[in-house]
């Protein structure tokens, strides 16, 4: 913004000594202040940019909006009376959060301080009650599937315990054990997908290689970080296990 105003002065300056100068310097102000107004605009263009960069949301975090349709429509579909209770909460969370910014917008400068200090709390709130929703359908899912649950819970364990390893002994059997409790899950993931399969039921609900959280399941809204993400993991896990499959690229699309 200092740019944009040193730009302004400049143009200001130069209109003022075009009026005041003699003809015979008229013409060498006039291409001095072309040059000028290109900068200003120049100038006018960075900040716009740099202002919407600063009032939109992070990568992959959704506006008010559309979270708050999400969350309805994740109630309609929601058959667990405790996941359907956890997405109640979270909906009145983020509708105090859409009230707040509402208000913010058309509130005086002398109560945006007290408007944005409530907004503070409120998205604190929200942001429990969405991880109160994940942490119920992880309990319900763990509860679906035990075993997976379990073993997922001990390869987390053991990448954990290798990551803070400093022995290259004690290395070398955490990466034993790990390459074992990785089989395993593997195996039981298996199992648990063919079952869910016969039960209609997808197989990226189901803790192990084939899971996938609520945000990139089927019909979500991904942003382009998230889909080169998945993209990415997808190649690598088709190089690993599947290597029979030709065309890699068109199976992960």
């Amino acid at each position: 913004m200092k740019k944009q105003l040193k730009a302004a002065k400049k143009v200001a300056s130069l209109k003022k000594a075009l009026k005041a100068a003699p003809p015979a310097k008229k013409a060498a102000i006039k291409a001095k202040l072309v040059k000028a107004k290109a900068a200003l605009k120049k100038a006018t263009k960075a900040v716009k940019k740099i202002t919407k960069k600063l009032n939109s949301p992070p990568p992959g975090v959704k506006p008010i909006k559309v979270r708050i349709a999400s969350i309805k429509a994740k109630i309609a579909a929601a058959t667990n009376p405790k996941i359907k209770a956890a997405l109640k909460k979270q909906l009145k969370a983020a509708k105090k959060v859409a009230a707040l910014k509402k208000a913010l917008k058309a509130a005086p400068v002398a109560q945006k301080a007290a408007i944005k200090a409530k907004l503070v709390k409120a998205k604190a709130k929200l942001a429990k009650a969405t991880y109160k929703v994940q942490k119920v359908k992880a309990k319900i899912s763990a509860k679906q599937y035990p075993k997976a649950a379990k073993l997922a819970k001990k390869v987390a364990a053991l990448k954990k315990a290798l990551s803070s390893a400093y022995s290259p002994a004690k290395k070398a059997a955490i990466k034993a054990k790990l390459v074992a409790a990785k089989a395993a899950l593997k195996k039981v993931a298996n199992a648990a997908v063919s079952k869910a399969s016969e039960n209609n039921k997808p197989a990226y609900v189901v803790p192990g290689p084939t899971y996938l959280p609520p945000a990139l399941r089927p019909k979500s809204t991904l942003t382009v970080k998230q889909t080169d993400a998945i993209r990415k993991r997808c190649n690598e896990v088709f190089g690993t296990h599947f290597a029979q499959i030709e065309d890699v690229d068109d199976a992960c699309e």
